[in-house]
Order: C-alpha cells, then sequence, then structure tokens
C-alpha cells in the first residue's frame, strides 16, 4: 500500500485504538476491565457478532468471547489479553513522532484493535470466509492466564489455527516462545541467639543460600535453560539466627522434555544442611510455543501476503511467553506476534509505530481471509 495512502488509515486506526488504551486495565482492576470489555462488545456488535461475557473469578475480570457470523466447522482462533502491567497514572499518553505511547499500547490492545479492524473488513466483504473466526479478549495474561487458560485451550481444540496478535519490534512474526515455569521455596531453620547460642541455631538464609547456588548449576546456555532467583527473604534481627527464609524462582526452557526436567527437579528438593527443612511449590505456568511444521506453514503464508506490500517479514522467536503457547501445546497451527510493532513494554516508554499499523492491519485481515478460504 503506497505510502501517502497509508497515512491518513494509520491515524484512523490510532483514533480507534486510543479509546481502548484511555481506559487503564492493570490485571485485577476488575471495574476498569469491565468498562473495557463494555467498549469492545459494542465494537464488536456493529458487525453482528455473537456475544458471551465469561464472568471472572479469583479476582479476575470477565472475559470476552466472540463468534463471527460466517462459516461452520472448526476454524480461527484470535486470543488478545487486554490487561496490563504498570500502575495507573504511569504512563502518559504522548506522541512522539511516529511514536504513540500509552500504557498497554503495544502489549497488547493494539493487537487486539487490529484483530477487530480485520474483522470489521470482512463483515464488510460480499462474501465471507467459509471458516468461521473466533476471538477471545481476556483479562489475566499478563499473570499466567490462570482463569482463561482452560478456555483458551479449550477454543483451540476446537479450532483449526490460533493467530496470536501479540506485539512485534519490527516486521516479523514468532514461530517459537519458551516455556515458562514459578516456583518458590521456603526453608524452616532453628532460631537462637547469634551471639551465646550460635551452634544451637539453624539458619534458614543458610540453607537457602546454598539451594540458590545449587539451582543456578541447572542453567544452560546451550539448551535455552534458565534459572532465575528473582526474590529473596527471611529472618528477623541481625542478633538471631534466622528460622525462616524462601526464594521465588523463574524458570524458562526451550523444549518439553527440559521443562519437565526443571519441574522433577525443583519439586523433589532436598535439604543441603542438617536440622531444616525444605519445601518446594510451584508449576510449569506456560508450556513452549514450539517451531512446527503447521507453524512454518502459516509463517509462508504470513511472508507471501507481506512481500505483496515489498515487505521480507522475518521469522522469530522469544523468550517471553504469551497465551499462543496455550494453544500450541493442545496441537494446533499457531502463528504469534502478529500485532502492532512497537517496543518497551511494561514500561512507562511503551509505543507503537503509528505509520505501521496499516500494513499489520493488513496482515492479520489477510491471515483471516486467505486461511478462512
Amino acid at each position: 500500500m503506497p505510502e501517502r495512502l497509508q497515512q491518513p488509515e494509520a491515524e484512523s486506526i490510532l483514533a480507534g485504538l486510543r479509546r481502548w488504551v484511555e481506559i487503564e486495565t492493570p490485571t485485577g482492576d476488575v471495574e476498569s476491565m469491565a468498562r473495557l470489555l463494555d467498549v469492545v462488545a459494542a465494537d464488536f456488535a456493529q458487525l453482528g457478532a455473537s456475544l458471551e461475557r465469561i464472568p471472572g473469578r479469583d479476582g479476575m475480570g470477565d472475559h470476552l468471547l466472540i463468534r463471527l457470523p460466517w462459516g461452520s466447522g472448526p476454524g480461527i482462533l484470535s486470543v488478545s489479553h487486554l490487561d496490563t502491567v504498570c500502575p495507573p497514572g504511569s504512563i502518559a499518553m504522548r506522541r512522539d513522532g511516529d511514536r504513540f505511547h500509552g500504557p498497554g499500547i503495544a502489549d497488547m490492545k493494539a493487537g487486539g484493535y487490529l484483530a477487530f479492524k480485520a474483522a470489521e473488513h470482512i463483515a464488510g466483504l460480499v462474501h465471507q470466509p467459509s471458516m468461521p473466526l473466533t476471538l477471545l479478549y481476556t483479562s489475566d495474561e499478563e499473570i499466567g492466564s490462570p482463569t482463561s487458560r482452560g478456555i483458551i485451550e479449550r477454543l483451540a481444540r476446537e479450532s483449526r489455527y490460533a493467530l496470536i496478535a501479540e506485539p512485534a519490534r519490527r516486521d516479523e512474526v514468532i514461530t517459537f516462545r519458551k516455556g515458562r515455569a514459578k516456583y518458590r521455596l521456603d526453608v524452616e531453620g532453628r532460631e537462637a541467639h547469634a551471639g551465646s547460642a550460635h551452634a544451637n541455631g539453624r539458619s534458614a538464609i543458610s540453607e537457602i543460600a546454598c539451594q540458590i547456588i545449587r539451582l543456578d548449576q541447572l542453567t544452560d546456555y546451550a539448551t535455552g535453560t534458565t534459572i532465575n532467583v528473582g526474590e529473596v527473604g527471611g529472618g528477623t534481627t541481625p542478633n538471631v539466627v534466622a528460622g525462616r527464609a524462601f526464594c521465588t524462582i523463574d524458570v524458562r526452557f526451550s523444549t518439553p522434555e527440559a521443562g519437565r526436567m526443571v519441574d522433577e527437579t525443583v519439586l523433589s528438593v532436598s535439604p543441603i544442611g542438617s536440622d531444616v527443612t525444605v519445601t518446594a511449590s510451584g508449576e510449569i505456568e506456560k508450556p513452549c510455543l514450539e517451531r512446527t511444521a503447521g507453524g512454518l506453514q502459516l509463517f509462508g503464508l504470513a511472508k507471501l501476503i507481506a512481500s505483496e506490500q515489498d515487505i521480507d517479514l522475518i521469522e522469530t522467536s522469544s523468550g517471553g511467553g504469551s497465551d499462543g503457547n496455550f494453544t500450541s501445546a493442545v496441537g494446533i497451527p499457531t502463528l504469534d506476534g502478529l500485532g502492532a510493532i512497537g517496543n518497551e513494554w511494561h514500561s512507562p516508554n511503551e509505543y507503537v509505530v503509528v505509520s505501521a499499523l496499516p500494513r499489520r492491519a493488513e496482515l492479520l485481515r489477510r491471515m483471516f481471509t486467505d486461511l478462512g478460504s
């Protein structure tokens, strides 16, 4: 599409997107999420879509399931999350040349809005695709999708393809994402006076330090497995041998086998010192989005579509997870990173590239129509 024609379209897309971004929706803000879902539902209602509001639970907001009125049988699933990370008011919406900054604008309200724009265009066609399109907007992805995972997996099993509009840093899409696990170690030792009865104590802090050193040895850059202890705490005062300590652990892995190995190792942890107890809790939060033949076929189609706009679309991978990890794990060909181009997500400088919005909308629209046909 010529650049001179893209600019008015880019500004139009941005204006619509701002309506979604202006309602700040940090994970767990149920009231704000409800207001945004009202807006999203109203936008889709104009397309004649079937809408189902799935009630939230466990302190999370609702989810919105949308089915477009065309086609039959297994179809295309698009999953977008509307929850964001930064505290309300911490990111000012502002324009900086070709960049527009806003809370969660790239990750991933823009992707969710581009999916709406694609559906809007298709709804206006004389002949809709023969394959149905289902869209799910969730409220808890930023904390691992604890209340939406089951919904995503159920919908994926009913679908033929999954397209995830998470953000991209350039003209690229994602065919592989690492899996993620989260754990916590709790240690109980024995408190004692640090001066007069030190020998009677059993330091939980010393034990947790030894456990961390052992955990660090599981990191293997060659295979893509990383162990990160991100939080440590314990003890009471300097003159008391610490009776309790804990640490939290983030694990990333590149294969299901590596994930299972780390999971078994962490959950079967044993004490290193004497007269202490160590308790491990946690689980694999997200499986890998594996690089499969089905995913590569989707990438081939996306690359062909982009080439028609003289764009050399790049295949890439990510160490971070998304809801595409869940769709891939149930065996559905999945292509991720189809959202807006931007960067610095989860920070006060998060932005999208305004001029790129039309071509990313076109890529998503064509993926829907070409696969659907």
